[in-house]
């Protein structure tokens, strides 16, 4: 992921979280390196970091789960702009059962075999591919391709390990992070649960030792957000 595309990303979390918080966050500007955000309340501003956290096998790469998903909708992008370069049609379209890159060489001539220009807003069919790969497609207004399978799967209720990992980790980093935005510094740690890599969940609340931030969110999108509150002034 560009980096211009993870900073969207990270903004897109905190403006969602802020959201449910109910807090009327005005988020800086995003050409800043450390920490993510500088983030303004009424007559008050503190400095946000923003860490995502995975479930599933962890190796000195990050998350083996959330790479083979990344890895694979890489190949469903692409096809998506394959499509939309012949076809001013828009379509959300959900892989079910990708093996790999060959079973999604026939994706989109199957596709622009349907004709979906010729078809009303809403349409939807089935298209079943070589290799057992299941396309379910509807012409939709906004674009969607993703992998099913990629989406539905169990839930951690126990993310705290990943939770205390995280905020020990980017603690260490806190005095750069003070430097640059002041003495209230805050992480927001995000488990997107769209995507299995992301499915955590806070099951019951435990006390955690924040290492100096002045709050760290534990935000399981995009459902909910947990708030423990620091001892930092």
């Amino acid at each position: 992921m560009t980096r211009p595309a993870q900073k969207e990303r990270e903004r897109f979390f905190v403006e969602q979280a802020a959201n449910l918080l109910g807090r009327a966050w005005h988020i800086g500007p995003e050409d800043r390196e450390t920490p993510d955000f500088l983030v303004t309340e009424g007559d008050h501003h503190f400095g946000l970091e923003v860490h995502e956290i995975f479930t599933g096998e962890q190796g000195e790469s990050g998350s083996s789960m959330k790479k083979l998903e990344s890895n694979k909708q890489k190949f469903i992008d692409e096809l998506g702009r394959q499509y939309e370069a012949t076809t001013a049609v828009t379509l959300k379209v959900q892989f079910v059962g990708i093996k790999d890159a060959k079973n999604l060489a026939t994706v989109v001539p199957a596709l622009l075999a349907e004709d979906l220009a010729s078809k009303a807003l809403g349409y939807h069919c089935v298209i079943d591919l070589n290799g057992g790969l299941r396309l379910h497609v509807t012409k939709a207004l906004r674009a969607d391709w993703y992998s099913v399978d990629h989406r539905v799967g169990l839930v951690n209720l126990n993310p705290m390990p990943r939770i205390v990992d995280a905020v020990e980790k980017k603690s260490q980093q806190l005095a750069k992070y003070s430097r640059a935005a002041g003495s209230d510094i805050r992480l927001l740690v995000v488990a997107n649960r769209i995507s299995n890599s992301g499915k955590l969940t806070l099951g019951e609340k435990s006390p955690l030792d924040t290492k100096g931030f002045r709050a760290v969110y534990f935000f399981s999108y995009p459902e909910s957000v947990t708030v423990f509150e620091g001892t930092a002034t």
